[in-house]
């Protein structure tokens, strides 16, 4: 099957399990690795491919719905729309193994202690397989194992009781040509080589990260509180130098300690 066009080809196995989870209003995760854990693959224009067709959002993919740190995985999981296709891709950039599926697993047993019920469908760029933990594998759906360059098999991830291994089954190939320069995945893409290079440079540190939505309440709720908290001294030092009220009285009336009182009437 060559992946092109606007939707996912009918008839294929893929293809229906993605429009079973969709009428069970049910999250779907996918696994994307090389079978001998090589790069340049194609897993990251796969991995867009795939989340641009099963996005079901008005916007479609967007940079802020794909990331190379499995911690703002989390966080877009949570707060990006129903209908939303995200793609972690390749999040072992610049570390060593141990570490990269350290940061994985963690961000994969995040999600699964969120529940399967926000109806957005994930796509893992990996390596390789074997760096996701055996029990979390068994909590994905579907995995592209690349062979070659623009193909790739497609197996079923089930999980066999009595062996108490995930089974994997081969379903069908897929093949893929890369992003047209005018297709809007494009931009995308371009988007996340530069920020694999960035990190790889070691400039992509905290501050040129994504902020996420949960960081810009905090990041509000604190400048709102710092403003309050300046409007109040600047009142205290007011009433102190125009009315006669000692350091006890304005304590008293604001609810301060004397000596806190006098700290900010001195600053």
């Amino acid at each position: 099957m060559s992946i092109q066009g606007s939707f996912l080809p009918d008839g294929y196995p893929f293809t229906r399990l993605y429009r079973k989870r969709v009428a069970n209003n049910q999250d779907l995760a996918v696994l994307v690795s090389d079978h001998q854990n090589r790069r340049g693959t194609g897993k990251t224009v796969l991995s867009l491919k795939l989340a641009a067709l099963m996005d079901r959002t008005e916007e479609g993919l967007t940079p802020e719905k794909v990331a190379i740190d499995p911690s703002e995985l989390t966080e877009s999981y949570v707060e990006l729309p129903k209908g939303s296709a995200l793609v972690l891709d390749e999040a072992e950039a610049g570390l060593n193994k141990y570490e990269a599926g350290s940061a994985v697993n963690k961000a994969m047993r995040e999600l699964v202690s969120m529940g399967r019920i926000r109806e957005k469908y994930l796509v893992l760029n990996l390596p390789a397989s074997s760096e996701l933990d055996r029990d979390l594998k068994a909590l994905c759906d579907f995995w592209f194992m690349i062979q070659n360059k623009g193909t790739a098999l497609g197996h079923f991830l089930r999980w066999n009781p009595y062996s108490e291994e995930p089974r994997t089954p081969k379903t069908e190939t897929w093949e893929w040509s890369d992003i047209d320069e005018d297709d809007p995945v494009r931009d995308v893409y371009d988007y996340l080589t530069d920020e694999k290079l960035a990190h790889l440079r070691g400039e992509r540190d905290e501050s040129s990260q994504r902020l996420s939505a949960s960081e810009a309440r905090d990041m509000v709720e604190q400048a709102r509180t710092e403003a309050e908290t300046e409007t109040r001294n600047e009142l205290l030092r007011s009433f102190y130098s125009e009315l006669e009220l000692t350091q006890s009285d304005l304590a008293e009336v604001v609810g301060l300690s004397r000596s806190r009182v006098a700290d900010i009437l001195t600053d």
